[in-house]
């Protein structure tokens, strides 16, 4: 599957698919340091509510001019504050910056009726996400005066996963440097072959992704030969022109989306008192990550947050560092479970987090849009799970975690919740170890599991095509490492702290 020394070789299946390079993951497109931001503001504790005094010093820099792509950080001095209203980032080149996530550092505790910490998102994102609609909508996204938009049809009958090329009817007006938007419909056909046709929840058919929902990857074009198509950061799903009916699978020129940029959240305690209610009631959340892309979360201490940290739909290239969940106590969760981490968007690196608590996913996704997201080196305490959620993300790679208690667990969830269904496909689970790992594997997808320990469920279809020496350690150590190492060199390894 993958080789020792500076070179990685992958295996691939008959019809092409592979392991692909999870390198991509994190901030500016991973091996790239996290800067340290001037201050700009600071801001020092005071009697009541701090809310208004955080928010005025993060306006304050937010109006400052872009230097080489910051504006400058808010510096709160060591103390605690309390916080009855979310702080809210809406500007590009911003950062929270806290003297420190320990018991002596700068404390955030969140009072009043449970609410959203920090938010990092623009105007239109942040009320999109105070009204439970945080996904945001494209429409007339490529509705500008001078933009030529085109699209063509896929010709290949089967474009694997960890593919960077594929073939069109035309390549029209497209070029090097444009953003195409590769996509294929959710068909009838599929739907059927994936056995999502026949769900029941809760006496009801369930819905898992429903008919004719586009799945969608987007990627920066590097070249075009004739009718060839080619790019660097590889597709997570396959195409198969056997499950598209009488639809097509399509490529359409399209305009990046405009997102905050370089925005940061760092070395700050944040606490709240014991959750209430259950899983489906409005909680404290620790920090929401909306149409942001090239951000981070760092060194944060959050303490009764349901989630802690949510990445959202319209995220991209996030690193998540050094951050430790914890609930001692939990909520009545019914059917439900709360998430401590949730990686919604695409391209996020958690490296080096923690979580601890009572009933929780660890860490979970979301829908279509979850995708190449990677979990490095993370510590796991609790009888929790790290469980895909719903409705079939793709590429999300475990890599060197421990959870001790607790499991893995990527499978078909059924009619559970609305109709979850297949919740991940082209995963790989590298040198984990757990209490339990229960992988399955979904029609025409493989979840791969690499020298992992724990007591394993749900074999499935043949071991040897994704099952790999089990309860052995292999090299490399991480995955994700070695294919930055190897795409970047040794100096992008290092700028990430390895």
């Amino acid at each position: 599957m993958v080789g020792s020394g500076p070179e990685l070789h992958y295996a691939t299946t008959s019809k092409g698919d592979r392991i692909c390079d999870f390198s991509y993951a994190g901030y500016r497109g991973g091996g790239v340091a996290l800067p340290d931001v001037p201050e700009k503001a600071k801001v020092t504790p005071m009697a009541g509510d701090c809310s208004d005094k955080i928010q005025a010093a993060i306006d304050a820099v937010s109006g400052m001019p872009l230097i080489n792509g910051f504006r400058g950080a808010v510096v709160m001095a060591p103390g605690s504050y309390q916080c009855k209203k979310s702080l809210n980032i809406r500007t590009s080149g911003v950062i929270l910056r806290g003297s420190g996530s320990d018991k002596d550092g700068t404390i955030i505790q969140l009072t009043d009726s449970p609410h959203t910490c920090v938010v990092v998102a623009s105007g239109n994102m942040t009320e999109l996400i105070k009204s439970g609609r945080a996904h945001k909508e494209k429409k007339g996204r490529d509705k500008i005066s001078g933009f030529s938009p085109f699209t063509t049809e896929i010709i290949d009958d089967y474009v694997p996963s960890g593919a960077t090329s594929l073939s069109v009817r035309e390549t029209g007006t497209i070029k090097p440097g444009n953003i195409i938007r590769i996509s294929r419909p959710a068909t009838a056909e599929w739907i059927h072959f994936m056995g999502m046709d026949n769900l029941v929840s809760d006496g009801k058919p369930g819905l898992w992704l429903k008919e004719g929902k586009l799945l969608s990857q987007e990627r920066e074009v590097s070249s075009v030969s004739d009718k060839k198509i080619t790019w660097e950061m590889p597709l997570v799903d396959c195409i198969d022109s056997l499950m598209l009916g009488t639809n097509n699978a399509t490529v359409q020129k399209v305009l990046p989306d405009k997102k905050l940029m370089n925005c940061g959240v760092e070395r700050l305690r944040i606490t709240a008192d014991k959750p209430k209610g259950n899983w489906s009631d409005t909680q404290n959340i620790g920090v929401i990550l909306g149409d942001c892309a090239d951000t981070w979360v760092r060194d944060l201490s959050i303490l009764n947050q349901f989630p802690s940290i949510i990445t959202s739909e319209e995220s991209c290239r996030i690193t998540i560092d050094s951050c430790k969940a914890e609930h001692p106590a939990s909520i009545s969760t019914g059917a439900g479970a709360p998430t401590d981490y949730r990686l919604a968007g695409q391209q996020a690196l958690m490296n080096k987090c923690s979580a601890k608590g009572v009933r929780s996913f660890f860490v979970s996704t979301a829908d279509s849009q979850s995708m190449l997201n990677v979990v490095l080196n993370c510590v796991f305490n609790g009888n929790n799970s790290i469980q895909p959620h719903m409705r079939w993300s793709t590429g999300l790679l475990l890599d060197g975690c421990m959870l001790k208690d607790g499991e893995i667990i990527l499978r078909n969830r059924g009619g559970g919740g609305s109709g979850h269904g297949w919740t991940m496909g082209w995963a790989v689970v590298w040198n984990c170890t757990a209490k339990g790992i229960t992988i399955e594997q979904p029609p025409g997808a493989i979840n791969w599991c690499v020298g992992s320990s724990g007591n394993y469920e749900a074999v499935g279809k043949n071991s040897q095509d994704w099952l790999v020496s089990k309860g052995s350690p292999v090299k490399p150590e991480s995955l994700y490492l070695a294919q930055l190492r190897a795409r970047l060199g040794a100096q992008a390894v290092q700028a990430i702290g390895y």
